[in-house]
């Protein structure tokens, strides 16, 4: 069960890091937070992933922002995020 565990947070890591790079090499710039790079999502209500204080948001439509382990997003829709961009 260790070496699963292991697994998983690898899985995580290199999912959110390369989210990050994602955002990092965008050509596109947020519409909430200035001079801010984002990618632009259609998950559950959110428009955009941005890092925001170094941590990966989500922002809706209205710039509200939401921690990316909100409750209904998992490992698969990020994955899910990566493979449609």
């Amino acid at each position: 069960m260790k070496n699963l565990k292991r697994v998983y947070r690898d899985l995580e890591m290199r999912v959110l890091s390369e989210l990050r790079d994602r955002i990092n090499n965008s050509n596109v710039y947020s519409k909430h937070v200035t001079h801010e790079k984002c990618i632009e999502v259609d998950v559950f209500d959110y428009t955009e992933l941005a890092i925001v204080d170094d941590k990966l948001a989500f922002l809706d439509d209205k710039g509200y922002q939401y921690s990316l382990w909100n409750g209904d997003c998992n490992i698969e829709d990020l994955i899910d995020i990566l493979s449609k961009g």
